[in-house]
């Protein structure tokens, strides 16, 4: 602790792993086949099992190497486990408990069938999942990616909602790269 009340730390223990989705270093996941989508998802299963063993927060991400001004010059996926659960996905966690407690519903399913009826901020959407902006969206070219069914993390997912995940996070990537001209 530092001084005052303005300064406080705590350890906080964690692990970073680097997963390359193909053996192309040139090559995204929006320009990848669907079967080798599915893979990269099963990875990512797979890692968040493991490490959600030891750990409280298992965050999955891409990055598209140099593009994004890494070190690492290829495209590739990154996992973050740690004991901590950061600040936003702690507050999001909170608010999506207190609304369950007060309506007996999942916010984030409500919130997509609004979304659904209203039809004003759908970007994508499949049996399984939809993509919007976000009502409260704060970043230009802000998404969010729904499942249309109740699902805590990704490890529950059986194979047809791997598919068609992977059939939504196509779409997605393949036009963020297009309105990005890359």
């Amino acid at each position: 602790k530092g001084v005052g009340s303005l300064f406080e730390s705590q350890n906080v223990a964690g692990t970073c792993r680097v997963i390359c989705f193909s053996p192309r270093h040139d090559l995204t996941v929006a320009q990848m086949e669907l079967v080798d989508i599915e893979a990269v998802l099963s990875t990512w299963i797979q890692e968040t099992k493991i490490l959600s063993e030891k750990y409280v927060w298992v965050q999955i991400f891409e990055n598209k190497g140099s593009v994004m001004g890494c070190s690492n010059p290829h495209p590739h996926g990154q996992i973050w486990a740690s004991s901590f659960i950061p600040l936003e996905p702690a507050k999001e966690e909170r608010e999506q408990k207190e609304y369950f407690q007060k309506t007996k519903q999942k916010l984030l399913l409500d919130y997509l069938a609004q979304e659904l009826t209203s039809r004003e901020r759908v970007v994508f959407e499949n049996e399984d999942w939809a993509v919007v902006v976000p009502y409260w969206a704060v970043w230009p070219f802000e998404t969010l990616l729904l499942p249309k069914f109740p699902v805590k993390r990704i490890t529950e997912l059986n194979d047809h909602k791997k598919k068609s995940l992977a059939i939504a996070m196509k779409a997605l990537l393949q036009a963020y790269d297009v309105l990005f001209e890359t």
